[in-house]
Protein backbone atom coordinates (compact mmCIF):
# COMPACT_ATOMS: atom_id res chain seq x y z
CA UNK A 1 0.00 0.00 0.00
CA UNK A 2 1.66 3.29 -1.02
CA UNK A 3 2.25 5.86 1.69
CA UNK A 4 0.35 9.12 1.73
CA UNK A 5 -2.00 11.38 3.65
CA UNK A 6 -5.75 11.32 4.17
CA UNK A 7 -8.44 12.52 6.55
CA UNK A 8 -9.39 9.81 9.01
CA UNK A 9 -13.02 9.78 10.07
CA UNK A 10 -16.26 11.01 8.53
CA UNK A 11 -16.97 14.38 6.98
CA UNK A 12 -19.31 16.74 8.82
CA UNK A 13 -22.04 16.25 6.21
CA UNK A 14 -21.61 12.46 5.80
CA UNK A 15 -24.87 10.57 6.01
CA UNK A 16 -25.32 8.09 8.90
CA UNK A 17 -22.06 9.15 10.59
CA UNK A 18 -21.52 8.41 14.30
CA UNK A 19 -19.95 10.60 17.02
CA UNK A 20 -16.87 8.37 17.39
CA UNK A 21 -15.90 9.09 13.75
CA UNK A 22 -15.41 12.79 14.43
CA UNK A 23 -13.64 15.13 14.14
CA UNK A 24 -11.73 14.37 10.96
CA UNK A 25 -7.95 14.68 11.27
CA UNK A 26 -5.19 14.71 8.67
CA UNK A 27 -3.07 11.56 9.06
CA UNK A 28 0.15 10.55 7.30
CA UNK A 29 0.70 6.86 6.60
CA UNK A 30 4.00 5.19 5.72
CA UNK A 31 4.00 2.46 3.03
CA UNK A 32 2.96 -0.98 4.32
CA UNK A 33 1.70 -4.33 3.08
CA UNK A 34 -1.81 -5.73 3.46
CA UNK A 35 -3.32 -9.03 2.39
CA UNK A 36 -5.49 -8.75 -0.72
CA UNK A 37 -8.31 -10.72 0.92
CA UNK A 38 -9.43 -11.54 4.45
CA UNK A 39 -7.58 -14.43 6.09
CA UNK A 40 -9.20 -17.59 4.74
CA UNK A 41 -10.13 -20.79 6.53
CA UNK A 42 -7.48 -22.61 4.46
CA UNK A 43 -4.83 -20.22 5.84
CA UNK A 44 -6.07 -20.19 9.42
CA UNK A 45 -6.52 -23.97 9.62
CA UNK A 46 -2.90 -24.42 8.50
CA UNK A 47 -1.99 -22.47 11.64
CA UNK A 48 -4.44 -24.45 13.75
CA UNK A 49 -3.15 -27.81 12.50
CA UNK A 50 0.51 -26.88 12.94
CA UNK A 51 0.13 -25.51 16.45
CA UNK A 52 -2.26 -28.21 17.61
CA UNK A 53 0.43 -30.74 16.70
CA UNK A 54 2.67 -29.01 19.25
CA UNK A 55 0.12 -29.76 21.98
CA UNK A 56 -0.20 -26.12 22.97
CA UNK A 57 -3.18 -23.84 23.56
CA UNK A 58 -3.96 -20.29 24.54
CA UNK A 59 -4.39 -19.27 28.15
CA UNK A 60 -7.83 -20.59 29.11
CA UNK A 61 -7.92 -18.43 32.25
CA UNK A 62 -8.23 -15.24 30.23
CA UNK A 63 -4.93 -13.78 31.43
CA UNK A 64 -1.91 -13.27 29.25
CA UNK A 65 1.35 -11.39 28.88
CA UNK A 66 3.53 -11.20 25.81
CA UNK A 67 6.30 -12.88 27.78
CA UNK A 68 4.09 -15.94 28.30
CA UNK A 69 3.24 -16.40 24.64
CA UNK A 70 5.51 -17.63 21.88
CA UNK A 71 4.91 -17.70 18.15
CA UNK A 72 3.72 -21.31 18.02
CA UNK A 73 1.07 -21.13 20.70
CA UNK A 74 -2.10 -22.51 19.19
CA UNK A 75 -5.71 -21.39 19.52
CA UNK A 76 -8.07 -22.89 22.06
CA UNK A 77 -10.18 -25.59 20.34
CA UNK A 78 -13.50 -24.07 19.22
CA UNK A 79 -16.90 -25.21 20.42
CA UNK A 80 -19.13 -26.42 17.62
CA UNK A 81 -18.48 -25.79 13.95
CA UNK A 82 -16.52 -22.52 13.71
CA UNK A 83 -17.59 -21.82 10.11
CA UNK A 84 -21.29 -22.00 11.12
CA UNK A 85 -21.61 -24.75 8.47
CA UNK A 86 -21.32 -22.15 5.70
CA UNK A 87 -18.16 -23.71 4.28
CA UNK A 88 -14.41 -23.39 4.76
CA UNK A 89 -11.87 -22.97 1.93
CA UNK A 90 -11.63 -19.33 0.82
CA UNK A 91 -14.39 -18.02 3.06
CA UNK A 92 -13.01 -15.68 5.73
CA UNK A 93 -11.93 -17.30 8.98
CA UNK A 94 -14.32 -16.15 11.71
CA UNK A 95 -15.18 -16.67 15.41
CA UNK A 96 -11.62 -16.36 16.75
CA UNK A 97 -10.57 -13.86 19.44
CA UNK A 98 -8.37 -10.82 18.96
CA UNK A 99 -5.69 -12.71 20.88
CA UNK A 100 -5.93 -15.67 18.48
CA UNK A 101 -5.62 -13.29 15.51
CA UNK A 102 -2.48 -11.75 17.02
CA UNK A 103 -1.07 -15.20 17.69
CA UNK A 104 -1.76 -16.25 14.10
CA UNK A 105 0.31 -13.27 12.96
CA UNK A 106 3.17 -14.31 15.27
CA UNK A 107 3.07 -17.88 13.98
CA UNK A 108 2.95 -16.74 10.35
CA UNK A 109 5.93 -14.47 10.99
CA UNK A 110 7.90 -17.37 12.43
CA UNK A 111 7.20 -19.87 9.66
CA UNK A 112 7.76 -17.40 6.79
CA UNK A 113 10.61 -15.31 8.17
CA UNK A 114 8.61 -12.15 7.37
CA UNK A 115 6.85 -9.87 9.82
CA UNK A 116 3.05 -10.11 9.91
CA UNK A 117 0.83 -8.08 12.22
CA UNK A 118 -2.64 -6.60 12.53
CA UNK A 119 -3.00 -3.14 10.96
CA UNK A 120 -3.46 -0.02 13.02
CA UNK A 121 -6.88 1.59 12.73
CA UNK A 122 -5.38 4.45 10.71
CA UNK A 123 -3.71 2.01 8.30
CA UNK A 124 -6.91 0.00 7.96
CA UNK A 125 -9.04 3.00 7.02
CA UNK A 126 -6.37 4.34 4.66
CA UNK A 127 -6.25 0.97 2.86
CA UNK A 128 -10.05 0.61 2.82
CA UNK A 129 -10.51 4.04 1.27
CA UNK A 130 -8.07 3.27 -1.54
CA UNK A 131 -7.23 6.91 -2.06
CA UNK A 132 -10.82 8.20 -1.73
CA UNK A 133 -12.45 10.48 0.85
CA UNK A 134 -16.06 9.59 0.08
CA UNK A 135 -18.32 7.41 2.30
CA UNK A 136 -17.37 4.37 0.21
CA UNK A 137 -14.47 3.82 -2.17
CA UNK A 138 -17.02 3.85 -5.00
CA UNK A 139 -19.53 6.49 -6.03
CA UNK A 140 -22.62 7.13 -3.94
CA UNK A 141 -23.92 8.16 -0.53
CA UNK A 142 -25.38 5.72 2.02
CA UNK A 143 -28.96 6.85 1.47
CA UNK A 144 -28.59 6.34 -2.28
CA UNK A 145 -28.58 2.61 -1.67
CA UNK A 146 -31.19 2.40 1.06
CA UNK A 147 -32.01 -0.75 2.95
CA UNK A 148 -33.22 -3.54 0.71
CA UNK A 149 -35.72 -6.05 1.95
CA UNK A 150 -34.76 -9.50 3.23
CA UNK A 151 -36.51 -11.18 0.28
CA UNK A 152 -34.70 -9.04 -2.30
CA UNK A 153 -31.38 -10.14 -0.84
CA UNK A 154 -32.51 -13.74 -0.43
CA UNK A 155 -33.44 -14.17 -4.06
CA UNK A 156 -30.57 -12.14 -5.48
CA UNK A 157 -32.81 -9.52 -7.06
CA UNK A 158 -30.91 -6.44 -5.88
CA UNK A 159 -28.77 -4.60 -8.41
CA UNK A 160 -27.34 -1.60 -6.56
CA UNK A 161 -23.76 -0.53 -7.16
CA UNK A 162 -22.97 -1.45 -3.56
CA UNK A 163 -23.55 -5.14 -4.39
CA UNK A 164 -20.52 -5.15 -6.69
CA UNK A 165 -18.18 -4.32 -3.82
CA UNK A 166 -19.69 -5.17 -0.42
CA UNK A 167 -21.26 -8.24 1.21
CA UNK A 168 -23.71 -6.80 3.75
CA UNK A 169 -27.21 -7.43 5.09
CA UNK A 170 -28.83 -6.42 1.79
CA UNK A 171 -27.22 -9.18 -0.29
CA UNK A 172 -25.44 -11.67 2.00
CA UNK A 173 -28.20 -14.25 2.48
CA UNK A 174 -27.17 -14.15 6.16
CA UNK A 175 -23.69 -15.65 5.74
CA UNK A 176 -20.17 -14.79 4.63
CA UNK A 177 -19.09 -15.20 1.02
CA UNK A 178 -15.90 -16.09 -0.86
CA UNK A 179 -13.78 -13.20 -2.21
CA UNK A 180 -14.76 -13.84 -5.82
CA UNK A 181 -18.25 -12.47 -5.11
CA UNK A 182 -17.15 -8.82 -5.12
CA UNK A 183 -14.72 -6.52 -6.91
CA UNK A 184 -11.59 -4.95 -5.34
CA UNK A 185 -11.11 -1.38 -4.17
CA UNK A 186 -8.60 0.95 -5.94
CA UNK A 187 -5.70 -0.64 -3.99
CA UNK A 188 -6.70 -4.14 -5.14
CA UNK A 189 -8.12 -5.18 -1.76
CA UNK A 190 -11.26 -7.30 -1.57
CA UNK A 191 -13.87 -7.31 1.22
CA UNK A 192 -12.36 -4.50 3.26
CA UNK A 193 -15.96 -3.42 3.78
CA UNK A 194 -18.55 -6.01 4.79
CA UNK A 195 -18.38 -9.83 4.72
CA UNK A 196 -16.42 -10.28 7.97
CA UNK A 197 -15.37 -7.59 10.42
CA UNK A 198 -11.63 -7.11 10.91
CA UNK A 199 -9.50 -6.63 14.00
CA UNK A 200 -7.04 -3.75 14.28
CA UNK A 201 -4.15 -3.47 16.72
CA UNK A 202 -5.47 -0.28 18.37
CA UNK A 203 -7.40 -0.08 21.60
CA UNK A 204 -10.83 1.45 20.96
CA UNK A 205 -11.79 4.84 22.40
CA UNK A 206 -14.85 6.83 21.41
CA UNK A 207 -12.86 10.07 21.56
CA UNK A 208 -9.72 8.74 19.84
CA UNK A 209 -9.87 11.27 16.99
CA UNK A 210 -10.33 14.18 19.35
CA UNK A 211 -6.92 13.35 20.80
CA UNK A 212 -5.15 13.00 17.45
CA UNK A 213 -2.76 15.75 16.38
CA UNK A 214 -3.45 17.08 12.88
CA UNK A 215 -0.72 15.87 10.51
CA UNK A 216 0.45 13.03 12.78
CA UNK A 217 2.39 10.17 11.16
CA UNK A 218 1.35 6.52 11.71
CA UNK A 219 -0.81 6.97 14.84
CA UNK A 220 -1.40 3.90 16.98
CA UNK A 221 -4.40 4.89 19.07
CA UNK A 222 -4.76 4.90 22.89
CA UNK A 223 -2.11 3.25 25.07
CA UNK A 224 -4.72 1.22 26.97
CA UNK A 225 -8.35 0.23 26.74
CA UNK A 226 -10.97 -2.44 27.38
CA UNK A 227 -11.59 -3.66 23.84
CA UNK A 228 -9.88 -3.45 20.48
CA UNK A 229 -10.99 -1.63 17.36
CA UNK A 230 -13.07 -3.65 14.92
CA UNK A 231 -13.55 -2.24 11.43
CA UNK A 232 -15.21 -3.01 8.12
CA UNK A 233 -18.61 -4.29 9.15
CA UNK A 234 -19.86 -7.75 8.21
CA UNK A 235 -22.47 -9.69 6.27
CA UNK A 236 -25.00 -8.60 8.93
CA UNK A 237 -24.20 -4.90 8.68
CA UNK A 238 -26.49 -2.19 7.36
CA UNK A 239 -25.41 0.35 4.73
CA UNK A 240 -24.32 2.85 7.39
CA UNK A 241 -22.14 0.28 9.11
CA UNK A 242 -20.05 -0.55 6.04
CA UNK A 243 -18.94 3.01 5.28
CA UNK A 244 -15.15 3.43 5.23
CA UNK A 245 -15.25 5.59 8.38
CA UNK A 246 -17.54 3.35 10.43
CA UNK A 247 -15.97 2.14 13.68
Amino acid sequence: IPGGSYKIGSAEDEQLKKPDERPQKEVKISPFYMAEIEVTWDEYLAFYSATAAEGRSTDTEGTRTDADIDAITGPTPPYGQPDQNWGLGERPAITMTHFAAETYCKWLSQVTGKTYRLPTEAEWEYAARGGTQTPFFFEGDPKDFGEKSFFAGLFGKSSNLIDKYIIYTGNSQAKTETPDKVEPNPYGLINMLGNAAEYCSDWYAEDAYQKLTDGVTDPKGPATGEEYVVRGGSFRSTVGEVRSASR
